[in-house]
């Protein structure tokens, strides 16, 4: 969990500023089961692809989940930019 001011509009939720990069593993993010056929123009949801982190937010669960904006798909041919919440487990701090 980052050191950061409570953001106002998440409760147990801290804004992250300036906002961090980092790396998510869409592996974490989307689980999937074994493989079902080849796909070469799908997306690929095996990879580590670089993100921003914006707010962290504690679960009622009491896991943290931090406010992500990441891409899928390939930068430069028709990647679209996601904005999500993702678990901390998926997130690693990555070098800007």
């Amino acid at each position: 969990m980052s050191d950061s001011a409570r953001s106002p509009n998440v409760p147990y939720g801290h804004a992250v500023e300036p906002p961090k990069p980092v790396w998510v593993d869409l592996r974490l993010v989307f689980p999937i089961d074994a493989p079902r056929e080849s796909v070469p123009d799908g997306l690929d949801l095996t990879e580590t692809v670089p993100g921003t982190l914006s707010t962290w937010a504690a679960t009622v669960t009491g896991h943290w989940v931090g406010w992500v904006t990441f891409p899928l798909g390939t930068p430069g041919e028709g990647a679209t930019w996601h904005r999500q919440w993702v678990l901390s487990n998926a997130l690693k701090p990555r070098s800007s």
